[in-house]
């Protein structure tokens, strides 16, 4: 049976992803040029899914706002706010009279994906008798994820969350699903975990352990990423990026003398290139931008719409968001930089430990660590930032922040802060 319909879960509030998410819900954060959830909206029309069910929550008037109907997109959206975040059980019933008695997608919004693992399950569906299908991909650290314990057939026998080892497999649970109406069946007789949730893994359980036949397709040769994390976003810029085989370089735009372009290139219209400045790509500029003169924009980097990059300023494998000036003498590295945000003259961001060692960073209050040897700044929307400021690795500065000159960012600066160093008192003697 062709499928048709696809249910995405797009309601969190992404706080894993601070000050990225402050004032923007994760799905419009940008990757490679469009938000997170573009991205997967123009993969389901790919596959004929052309009826889709955004579920929103926070910042939801936002994301109505930019996909609308869906007509732009050529698919038909339609929207469900989700009021109570009572686990993904509770949000996937909200689906329940859009799916009516077809089956459909669901799809967890904070991922990214290969196009192709949609033409690959569906594919598997449309073409079997299944009550049901589970994505998984193969994972070496199992105790981090929810394992699928598959029988001698490929269909699902467990749903195993975090195991100690890995006793049950290395298949991971992907986000991604086909269910009939049985799921709501699921659903309805699913009670809360120890954790206060209705999790949608103990609704599979329940079919499985009535006998439905839920498939498990294994897409771990297929690129898929969990964008759960500040650098899991630089990531998924990378590969999108790395995946392009053509330049596409706007009619408008204008070169002065002495502009080098390497590699393959995608820049908007009405982007001006300035004298001196080298463009090695792949990389992405977005339109009505000013570069130069004399810039150094490095490969996997992202410069969105109506920003400027400024004399003499490097920017490498980093995502330049809509409206921002790195206006010159700076060095941005595997950073995100948000919208409206301006960085001083010299400003630079440190992506490596003077030791070498991988960078955590400090999210929610917790040390993660990144298996990141290099990883820069990460700061909000509409923050401005003095002259010669350096930021250390991994640092976070919140959106609205103001930073004075000379500073030092050795920790994580909360929304709407002013911070600055106050210099020593100087004293000026008159010359006898």
């Amino acid at each position: 049976m062709k499928i048709s319909k696809g249910c995405i879960l797009a309601a969190g509030k992404g706080t894993r992803l601070l000050p990225l998410t402050e004032t923007k819900p994760k799905p419009l954060i940008p990757i490679a040029g469009k938000p997170l959830l573009q991205h997967s909206i123009e993969m389901f029309r790919e596959n004929n899914i052309t009826k889709i069910l955004l579920i929103v929550g926070h910042y939801k008037e936002k994301i109505e706002e930019f996909f609308g109907n869906g007509a732009d997109f050529g698919v038909e959206i339609s929207y469900i706010e989700q009021k109570e975040f009572l686990g993904t059980a509770h949000a996937t019933n909200l689906a329940k009279n859009f799916a009516d008695q077809d089956p459909f997608l669901l799809f967890y919004g904070d991922q990214y994906m290969d196009s192709r693992i949609f033409e690959k399950i569906l594919d598997e569906f449309s073409t079997n008798t299944y009550d049901g299908l589970i994505s998984a991909k193969y994972m070496e650290d199992p105790e981090k994820w929810g394992i699928l314990k598959s029988n001698k057939e490929g269909f699902l026998e467990n749903l195993i969350e975090k195991p100690p080892d890995n006793r049950y497999g290395n298949l991971a649970n992907a986000g991604v699903y086909i269910f009939n109406q049985d799921i709501f069946e699921g659903i309805a007789n699913t009670e809360k975990s120890l954790r206060g949730e209705y999790e949608l893994t103990d609704s599979i359980q329940y079919l499985v352990d009535r006998n439905k036949k839920i498939k498990i397709v294994d897409i771990s040769n297929y690129y898929w990423n969990g964008v759960g994390y500040p650098w899991q976003i630089l990531e998924t810029n990378h590969h999108i990026i790395s995946e392009m085989n053509t330049d596409l370089i706007h009619s408008s735009v204008v070169e002065e003398g002495s502009v080098t372009i390497k590699g393959i290139v995608e820049i908007g219209e009405n982007t001006l290139l300035k004298a001196g400045t080298y463009i090695e790509g792949p990389l992405i500029i977005g339109k009505n931008c000013v570069i130069g003169p004399n810039a150094y924009l490095r490969p996997y980097s992202t410069i969105g719409d109506n920003c400027k990059i400024g004399n003499s300023s490097e920017i490498k494998a980093s995502i330049i968001m809509n409206h921002t000036a790195v206006p010159h003498l700076s060095y941005v590295g595997d950073s995100i930089i948000g919208e409206h945000v301006n960085l001083g003259c010299g400003t630079v961001t440190a992506n490596v430990r003077l030791d070498k060692k991988n960078i955590s960073m400090e999210l929610k209050g917790n040390l993660i660590e990144t298996h990141k040897r290099k990883l820069g700044a990460f700061i909000g929307d509409y923050a401005s930032i003095g002259i010669n400021v350096n930021i250390m690795p991994g640092k976070c500065i919140g959106s609205y922040c103001e930073i004075g000159s000379n500073t030092i960012i050795s920790k994580n600066v909360p929304a709407n802060s002013l911070l600055f160093t106050k210099p020593k008192q100087q004293q000026i003697l008159r010359k006898k």
